[in-house]
């Protein structure tokens, strides 16, 4: 089954208000220093995840429990590629049945990420965000888009990609469920705003944003990224449930590397619920899908009714920024590569006259982690 196909037309009832659980773990690095693959950091961060899923159920009666970026391998900066791919998964392995299992036990959705492998793309890896039902099955599949390390985004194999996974669409794959309908993005999307647009397009109601965010000043609360989730949120009326990454475990580093502030907002743009801290925790608010579904069939400042594609399309059809297929012959190595590529996609918008040149030497970005994309 393509992942296209989880974008169909299925008639349910009306929906009562449910609980969304977003959990703000704390994690273990499956790397530290220049140690091998910790293995047993992985199970520790797979049965932590197993009972925060069993204490939101309990607790909150959730029925649908998201996780952050890296919930399960935890960031190391400085790793390798063929490092991630050791330590990368897939999907139907061990660690998904296991959090299936758990999310069966609960009877609620679980959404989440995961460094995942390929047969089809020998010699890369990918950052690719699930949602499993509450059977335990695996029911959708995202992989994250935007991004400057080493992971393979379906952009950079854009043509082989499309061509197995049934074509543009199953980029922005979207889970219709009783309780709403769910598209996920990760992290660096955010920025993005094509991305939700599509995925609203594709009928999404509830956006979950499956994050990583450390300490820079667009990413703490009122910076870019909360503002960009807001935005996302208001311009598509739909919900944005938004997970970080708690304390670091058993690190090397500082255990405080994530501003944490996982934040659940409405389709108006308000904040329900958000983590007042960086330490590890639980929020949960109310969606109430009805008043989405109404809000959307009013025919006043409905951005979806009155958007009309066909003015932009041309413009995005001629615009000439990343490059598609980028990386289909060879993977990059990561930040150096991809720094490369779009120091060569700024000189070339500024030379067609795009960007205009500053009188000074722009900012490098020099000290940003990469985690933080």
């Amino acid at each position: 089954m393509s992942h296209w196909d989880h974008f169909h037309h299925t008639e349910f009832t009306m929906q009562e208000p449910w609980n969304l659980t977003v959990v703000q773990p704390a994690v273990k690095p499956v790397f530290k220093g220049d140690a091998p693959l910790r293995r047993d950091a992985l199970q520790d961060n797979l049965e932590r995840a197993c009972e925060h899923i069993r204490v939101a159920q309990r607790y909150s009666r959730s029925k649908l429990v998201v996780f952050p970026e890296f919930f399960l391998h935890g960031f190391q900066p400085g790793r390798s590629n063929e490092d991630w791919i050791e330590a990368s998964l897939r999907l139907d392995g061990p660690e998904l049945a296991t959090l299936g299992r758990a999310a069966a036990s609960a009877g609620c959705y679980v959404a989440g990420m995961i460094y995942e492998v390929l047969d089809e793309f020998p010699g890369r890896f990918w950052n690719t965000a699930f949602i499993l039902d509450p059977t335990g099955k695996l029911a959708l599949v995202y992989r994250k888009l935007y991004a400057m390390t080493g992971k393979t985004r379906p952009g950079d194999v854009y043509s082989d990609y499309t061509r197995r996974y049934g074509g543009a669409g199953s980029l922005f794959p979207v889970l219709r469920t009783p309780l709403g309908n769910l598209g996920c993005l990760v992290c660096y999307d955010i920025n993005f705003p094509e991305v939700t647009r599509c995925l609203s397009l594709q009928g999404a109601e509830i956006f979950l944003h499956i994050s990583s965010e450390g300490r820079s000043s667009y990413h703490l609360p009122d910076g870019g990224w909360e503002l960009a989730r807001r935005v996302r949120a208001y311009e598509n009326h739909a919900f944005l449930a938004m997970s970080n990454c708690g304390p670091v475990l058993d690190g090397e580093g500082p255990s405080d590397v994530s501003h944490g502030h996982s934040q659940i907002i409405d389709f108006h743009g308000k904040v329900l619920n958000m983590a007042e801290s960086a330490g590890e925790t639980q929020i949960t608010a109310e969606i109430d899908i009805e008043a989405l579904r109404r809000r959307r069939a009013r025919a006043s400042l409905n951005f979806l009714a009155e958007l009309s594609p066909g003015i932009h399309a041309p413009i995005y059809a001629a615009a000439q920024n990343w490059p598609l297929d980028g990386w289909a012959d060879r993977v990059g190595t990561g930040v150096t590569d991809n720094r490369r590529v779009e120091a060569e996609v700024i000189a070339d918008l500024t030379r067609r006259g795009v960007l205009t040149a500053p009188q000074r030497a722009p900012d490098t970005g020099a000290g940003r982690l990469p985690q933080q994309e």
